[in-house]
């Protein structure tokens, strides 16, 4: 198992990705990514999208937020990429 993580340009903790390798069986290798979702919503927001929950509401788009990779990770991103290509033959 490798995690690799990627900090955003702005360097906020929010916008860290997470991508994780697992590799213990080689006839099933995978390639996780975790990404935090933040969500800029005071408390009666939260708690307005809380009632909706409740209800059943789902937004169509999801809840997506961003980060921006460094040009100095990029090249360890497609490191990270070619192994996973390679195990996953």
């Amino acid at each position: 198992m490798m995690s690799e993580f990627f900090e955003c340009i702005c360097e906020t903790d929010e916008h860290t990705l997470r991508f994780k390798l697992d590799a213990y069986d080689p006839n099933d290798v995978e390639l996780y990514t975790s990404v935090f979702l933040n969500r800029y919503h005071g408390f009666f927001g939260r708690l307005w999208i809380a009632i909706k929950y409740l209800f059943g509401y789902k937004c169509k788009y999801g809840h997506w937020d961003c980060a921006m990779i460094k040009l100095q990770d990029a090249d360890r991103l497609i490191r990270l990429l070619e192994r996973y290509k390679s195990l996953s033959r």
